[in-house]
């Protein structure tokens, strides 16, 4: 009796709760009247309820609610890259400041673009959010002799967007022309239920692909439920993402807009620069760890100046006469340095019987970087993986050692030629009307620090009253912690930013960094800088790359640019001993020549300029059409 008593007792208190949470969800979660009788309990409940927060889960749920499409904006945002000769998605994604900074933007009302066959144009976004009319089965189709694809979401979040058409028409063996939907299988999407009045996110891409000798053209559309054709999407089934028709008058960086999920496949899957990556990363082992392992000897290279040479030195002479280039082996070819190791016998001339010398054991060779004076020796710098034979933790060991002329001298270390690991370093930058590329600077030291958590290294930033960018917001709104920035009105001067941000580093012992815009920096370069800067011996100027118009960091195409010393780094004190630029220069508003002439007030202060290749620094191509103050560079531009 008593188990049957249970039983009905757990059934009907089951029963309850059923009824219970019906009831809750009808009511309270509706709002209805229907507790009126307990109206106390029902704000109770509700109030209880609508703390709970689901705005975390709301950007990642669907959001299938149908709405009145009257009221919404009609067309897609319709964003337009031009003069990088970006032929391929691919390339338009590798391109730095894509998809958050076009060239121009605007709405588009159909799914459809032709550009003329000697068009400029590199490629096309349309994004926002596509509104069926009728429930149902949809069908996609894309034609182009372009490249392009159609991306869609079952919500209207971009991040669960998949790609659900798409033409490669290098692939084909016949040129595509409009409303060509069955020459690739590719073309014709799979069947999507949709709801009417319900937004979906709906994405298109669409680079030109210079391949073509006719008119381009993009083509988009669908076959609606109990159609029998394809229509070109448009009107009421269109409507834009945002409204940014105000930041059309300035080529903005917009760091709202939706990342393009292509991208984010491409690069996860595409080409990696390995240089562009950050090493494994392990601790160096300062210098006082084995500073007994060789003897310490002289080191003034007959290339650097004394006060007393420069009878003679004329413009230029600092680059034409005093830069003496570093090799480094290996540049990509790990084998390099083990024949170097080997054919200059470093094993048999370190003295292993020193205590500092015989605890750390080989165990790798990073690279060896040879610099020849051949009036006195040669001086290398050796950067090794190094592992402690007491503890078993490893190191990197890099330092510099010098092989003086004759048989017999042996290695020692070149005095006063040891550098700082942990140097506070200030990356410069100076802009005028190109604030979508100090965005992109932003983004690069932000992604430095997040590598490296370097707590040494700094940003200045001095803009000349841009229009196209709010720098205080822009650093305020980054993961940066370390910046200054200054902003001052007048036309662009190279010379007055960069000596007006230098003077406001109050630190002697920090090394100072001019960086142009337009490059991608890898996080290996900041200790590149370290190791090359030696406070009142060196400053380094290293040989970048400069990118062919269509070439990226990830996929480098271009050339080493031996003339340019636009990217310069040196201690603040040095700087201030050489008095920095020429009072020729110091009121300058063209540019050009100027980092030159920074090379020879450095080599008539009597320091030595370090000159390598960096495979850490790319410059990307772009046009001088209207930059800065809309003037022509001088020669030698950087």
């Amino acid at each position: 009796m008593k188990l049957r008593t249970l039983r009905f007792a757990l059934g009907f208190v089951a029963i309850f709760f059923s009824v219970f949470i019906i009831v809750t969800d009808v009511c309270v979660l509706g709002q209805r009247e229907c507790l009126s009788a307990g109206s106390t309990i029902k704000s109770s409940m509700l109030n209880s309820l609508q703390k709970i927060s689901f705005q975390a889960l709301a950007e990642y749920l669907p959001d299938n609610k149908q709405i009145d499409v009257r009221r919404l904006p009609r067309g897609l945002n319709h964003h337009v890259w031009e003069k990088n000769c970006i032929e391929k998605i691919e390339k338009l994604c590798s391109f730095p400041i894509f998809p958050k900074a076009p060239d121009q933007r605007g709405v588009i009302h159909r799914t459809e673009i032709t550009e003329p066959k000697d068009s400029e144009t590199d490629g096309h976004r349309l994004f926002g959010f596509l509104i069926p009319s009728t429930n149902g089965e949809h069908h996609f189709a894309v034609a182009s002799n372009g490249m392009a694809e159609v991306w869609l979401s079952e919500n209207d979040n971009w991040r669960t967007a998949k790609q659900i058409a798409f033409i490669r028409p290098l692939h084909l063996k016949s040129e595509l022309s409009p409303w060509d939907f069955n020459i690739s299988k590719t073309q014709i999407s799979t069947g999507m239920y949709l709801k009417s009045r319900v937004r979906y996110y709906f994405e298109i891409l669409y680079a030109l692909d210079t391949q073509t000798k006719v008119e381009n053209f993009l083509q988009v559309a669908w076959k609606q439920p109990h159609h029998i054709n394809y229509d070109v999407i448009a009107g009421q089934s269109l409507s834009w993402y945002k409204n940014d028709s105000e930041m059309a008058a300035y080529r903005v960086f917009d760091d709202d807009l939706p990342n393009a999920k292509s991208c984010i496949k491409k690069i996860e899957q595409g080409y990696h620069n390995k240089h562009m990556e950050l090493d494994a990363s392990l601790p160096f082992l300062r210098h006082t760890a084995v500073s007994k392992a060789l003897p310490m000897c002289p080191y003034r290279p007959s290339y650097v100046l004394a006060r007393s040479d420069l009878q003679g030195f004329q413009r230029s002479d600092g680059v034409k006469k005093h830069v003496q280039k570093t090799f480094t082996y290996p540049f990509t070819i790990v084998d390099g340095i083990e024949r170097l190791k080997r054919s200059f016998k470093f094993y048999y001339e370190y003295p292993l019987d020193e205590e500092e010398a015989w605890r750390y054991g080989l165990v790798s060779i990073r690279k060896v970087e040879k610099k020849d004076d051949h009036n006195k020796g040669v001086r290398y710098f050796i950067e090794v993986v190094v592992s402690d034979k007491i503890t078993d933790e490893q190191y990197i060991l890099a330092d510099y050692v010098y092989k003086p002329n004759g048989n017999k001298t042996p290695l020692c270390y070149p005095e006063g030629l040891q550098w700082d690991t942990v140097a506070d370093v200030y990356l410069i930058l100076t802009a005028k009307n190109l604030g979508r590329w100090v965005h992109n600077f932003i983004k690069n030291v932000e992604k430095i620090v997040e590598e490296t958590k370097d707590e040494h290294l700094h940003v200045v930033i001095y803009d000349f009253d841009s229009p196209d960018i709010d720098l205080k917001q822009a650093l305020q709104k980054s993961t940066l912690t370390k910046y200054h920035f200054i902003r001052k009105p007048g036309k662009y001067s190279r010379t007055i930013s960069f000596t007006e941000a230098i003077d406001s580093i109050k630190n002697p012992n920090a090394i100072v960094v001019t960086i142009d815009l337009h490059l991608d920096l890898a996080s290996q370069f900041i200790n590149e800088i370290r190791k090359h800067c030696i406070k009142g011996k060196s400053i380094y100027a290293p040989d970048i790359v400069f990118l062919n118009c269509g070439g990226s960091s990830s996929k480098p195409m271009g050339s080493w640019y031996h003339y340019s010393y636009g990217t310069i780094a040196m201690y603040k004190e040095d700087w201030e001993n050489f008095g920095g630029f020429s009072a020729s220069f110091s009121t300058k508003t063209t540019w050009g020549a100027e980092d030159w002439d920074l090379i020879d007030r450095a080599v008539r202060g009597g320091l030595e300029i370090e000159r390598k290749r960096s495979p850490w620094v790319y410059h990307y191509h772009h046009s001088k059409v209207g930059m800065w103050n809309g003037m022509k560079p001088t020669e030698r531009t950087s």
